[in-house]
C-alpha cells in the first residue's frame, strides 16, 4: 500500500497468514512486533482475533477484505502441507487464494490496492510453481522476503519496509516533503485569502465575472424569486407625455405635486423621485411642488434623487425644496461600473484643510456632510430615518427606520465597501469617497412592465382609483423610462434596464430583507487554504498515475465546487470566492509537484 499523504505513516491493516504446524512461533513474533507499533495496531491473526463461537470463514474473509497488506508466512513445511491437503480443507490456501484474487482486482502500488508480501522463515525455499495449484500460481511470481531469525532486528526492519512499501530513508524523505508541501500550501492559502480581501482579481474583472456567472447559472437551475409586493414603480414614458400633452421637462413639477398629493391620500409609505431637481424651472410649478411637499410632510416622507455637487460640496438641490424633502443618492452602477452594483450609502471623503474651514459655517457644513448619504432606495425604505453607522468589518449599516412617528433601529447588510478611485457618472460621488455597495442579481430582476409592480404616471395624475389603490402602504418610486434616457447596461444575457427600475428593485430587496453577501472571511480563509492542501494532496497521490487522471481529478473537483457554490448562492444569497479557491487548487498542485520532483539534498 502506498504511504498516505498525512506527514506520518497512516494506520495500516495487516493480515498474517501462517500454518500453525509450520510457523506458529515466528508468526506470533511478527504479530507482536507489528501490534507494538501504533500504525499496525489493527494487525489480524486468527489465534487472537477470532473468538469462540465466531464464524471462522466469515471472520477470515472479512479481515481479508479490509486488509491493506497480507503477509504470507512460509515455513520449511509450507509447500509439503499444501500438497498433502490439495483434496481436503486447507484454510491457508483459502486465505492466500482470496488475497491473490483481491490483489488482482486492485493491484498494490500507487493507487493503494491490496499488497501480498510472502515471507520465507526457517530457511524455507520459495514454493516452486509446479507445486502450486492454479489459484495460487501467482504467488510464485511475487518477490519473497527472507526472514533470518538470527538477525532478528534487521529482518523485522526489512519486513516493516516491505509492508510499508518504502525504505526508512524514503519515509524520512517523504515526511519532509509532505511537511514542506503543507507549509507551502498554508502560506499559499494565506496569500490568496489576503488577495481575496483586497480584491486582487477584481482588477482583471474576474471577481465580477465570477459573481455574474454564479447568478446566471443559479437562475438556470432555479426560478427567480417573486416580487416582494412592497414597492410600486410609477413610470413616466411616451404614453405619459401624450397624456400630459407636452414633453417631459421641469414644468412637470406641477404634475409631480399632484402625484405627491395622490400618494399621500392613498396612504403610501414613501415616495422617491429618481429625478434631479436642479433646474430653476418655472415659479408656478416650483410653488405647486413646494406646497405639495409641505402638505405631505406629516403623512409620508418624500425623497428627491441627487447626483451632482452643489455649492460648498453639498448635493445640488433647489433651495426651495431642500428643507421639505429628503435626499437620496440616485446613482446606479457606482464604483464597479456595472448596473447591478448599487450604492447603499456614501461616506464623503474629508475635505482638504483650508483657512475657510476654520469658520463656524464651514465647520457646520463639514459636520453635516460627515453623515453617510443614503441611496435613493435606502432613503425611501427608511423614510424619515437616517444612516447612523457604517460597520465595514461586519458589512452592515445601522439605520433608523420608520414613518409616522415610529422609529426603530435596523441592521442592513451590504456586499462590500469600496473607496472610489476614479470619476463616476454622478459627480456627487468623488474619488476618495467610501461607498457601501449592494449587489442586485441582474437575472432575478422583476419585469416591472405592468400592475401591480408598475403603474402609469398619468393614471396617478388622473386619480384612477385602481391605480391609487396599488400605492397604499407601499414604497412608490417615480422615474422616467423614456427612450434614450438613463439606460443602464446589465451583464449578458440580461436586458438593459432603466435606472429607475434598478432603484425600485433595490428598494424591493431592502423591503424583503434580502442581501447578497460574501461568505465570512474566516470561512473564506479556510476554503482557500483547504483547496491549496487539496490540490497538493491530489498531486502527491496521483503523481505516478496517468496525465489524464492527474488532470481529470482536479477538474472534477473544480466542477463539483462550482456546482456547490451555485447551490449555496441560490439557497443563502452568499457568493463564494470561487476564482481564489480554484487558483488555490491549481497552485497547490503545482507547488506539490515542484517539491516532490526536487531531489533530496
Amino acid at each position: 500500500m502506498a504511504p498516505r499523504f498525512d506527514g506520518k505513516i497512516a494506520s495500516m491493516r495487516v493480515f498474517i497468514s501462517y500454518r500453525r504446524d509450520d510457523s506458529m512461533v515466528t508468526a506470533a513474533l511478527l504479530y507482536r512486533e507489528l501490534t507494538s507499533r501504533p500504525e499496525f495496531a489493527d494487525a489480524f491473526m486468527d489465534i487472537d482475533d477470532i473468538g469462540y463461537g465466531d464464524d471462522f470463514v466469515a471472520a477470515i474473509d472479512r479481515a481479508l477484505d479490509d486488509a491493506d497488506v497480507v503477509v504470507v508466512v512460509i515455513g520449511p513445511k509450507w509447500t509439503e502441507m499444501l500438497q498433502a491437503r490439495l483434496r481436503s480443507d486447507d484454510w491457508v490456501r483459502h486465505e492466500v487464494a482470496r488475497a491473490l484474487a483481491l490483489r488482482a482486482r486492485a493491484p498494490g502500488g500507487s493507487n493503494g490496492g491490496l499488497r501480498v508480501v510472502p515471507v520465507l522463515i526457517g530457511g524455507a525455499a520459495p514454493p516452486p510453481a509446479s507445486a502450486l495449484p492454479g489459484d495460487l500460481a501467482e504467488l510464485a511470481r511475487l518477490g519473497m522476503l527472507k526472514f533470518d531469525e538470527r538477525a532478528l532486528q534487521a529482518s523485522v526492519n526489512s519486513l516493516l519496509e516491505a509492508i510499508r512499501g518504502e525504505r526508512f530513508e524514503q519515509e524520512i524523505d517523504r515526511i519532509g516533503k509532505e511537511r514542506r508541501v503543507r507549509l507551502a500550501s498554508a502560506a499559499l492559502g494565506l496569500a490568496l485569502f489576503l488577495a481575496a480581501l483586497m480584491g486582487v482579481l477584481d482588477f482583471l474583472g474576474l471577481d465580477a465575472r465570477s459573481a455574474t456567472a454564479t447568478m446566471l447559472l443559479a437562475r438556470v437551475v432555479a426560478p427567480a424569486p417573486e416580487w416582494g409586493g412592497q414597492v410600486v414603480l410609477v413610470a413616466i414614458d411616451e404614453a405619459s407625455e401624450r397624456a400630459i400633452g407636452r414633453p417631459f421637462d421641469p414644468s412637470w413639477r406641477a404634475e409631480h405635486a399632484i402625484v405627491i398629493e395622490r400618494a399621500a391620500s392613498a396612504g403610501a409609505r414613501s415616495v422617491a423621485f429618481d429625478l434631479v431637481f436642479e433646474d430653476p424651472g418655472s415659479d408656478p410649478a416650483n410653488a405647486a411642488l413646494a406646497a405639495a411637499l409641505a402638505a405631505a410632510r406629516e403623512k409620508m416622507p418624500v425623497i428627491f434623487g441627487v447626483q451632482h455637487l452643489g455649492a460648498g460640496g453639498a448635493p445640488s438641490l433647489l433651495a426651495a425644496f431642500s428643507p421639505l424633502a429628503h435626499q437620496g443618492l440616485a446613482c446606479a452602477g457606482v464604483a464597479l461600473g456595472q448596473g447591478y452594483s448599487m450604492p447603499l450609502a456614501l461616506r464623503r471623503a474629508a475635505p482638504a484643510a483650508s483657512a475657510a474651514a476654520s469658520n463656524a459655517v464651514a465647520a457646520g457644513r463639514a459636520e453635516r456632510s460627515a453623515a453617510p448619504l443614503p441611496s435613493l432606495a435606502l432613503a425611501a425604505y427608511i423614510g424619515r430615518g437616517g444612516v447612523e453607522l457604517v460597520d465595514e468589518k461586519r458589512q452592515t449599516l445601522l439605520v433608523r427606520a420608520g414613518a409616522r412617528g415610529r422609529r426603530q433601529s435596523e441592521e442592513i447588510r451590504f456586499y462590500q465597501s469600496k473607496t472610489i478611485d476614479d470619476a463616476q457618472r454622478c459627480d456627487l460621488v468623488q474619488p476618495g469617497d467610501r461607498a457601501a455597495l449592494q449587489l442586485l442579481d441582474p437575472y432575478a430582476l422583476p419585469p416591472l412592465r405592468e400592475a401591480p409592480q408598475r403603474v402609469a404616471y398619468e393614471r396617478i395624475v388622473a386619480g384612477a382609483p385602481d391605480a391609487l389603490a396599488l400605492l397604499s402602504g407601499r414604497i412608490v418610486v417615480v422615474g422616467a423610462t423614456l427612450a434614450g434616457r438613463d439606460r443602464i447596461p446589465l451583464p449578458w444575457p440580461a436586458a438593459d434596464r432603466w435606472g429607475v427600475e434598478l432603484h425600485a428593485a433595490q428598494a424591493d430587496q431592502l423591503a424583503r430583507k434580502v442581501a447578497i453577501r460574501r461568505i465570512h472571511p474566516l470561512i473564506e480563509w479556510a476554503l482557500v487554504t483547504g483547496f491549496a492542501l487539496l490540490g497538493a494532496t491530489c498531486a502527491a497521490r496521483l503523481r505516478r498515475r496517468s496525465l489524464a487522471l492527474r488532470i481529470g481529478v482536479p477538474a472534477a473537483i473544480a466542477l463539483a465546487w462550482i456546482a456547490v457554490s451555485i447551490a449555496w448562492y441560490r439557497s443563502e444569497h452568499q457568493l463564494i470566492g470561487v476564482p481564489y479557491d480554484l487558483a488555490a487548487l491549481a497552485l497547490g498542485a503545482w507547488l506539490a509537484n515542484r517539491i516532490w520532483r526536487r531531489p533530496t539534498a
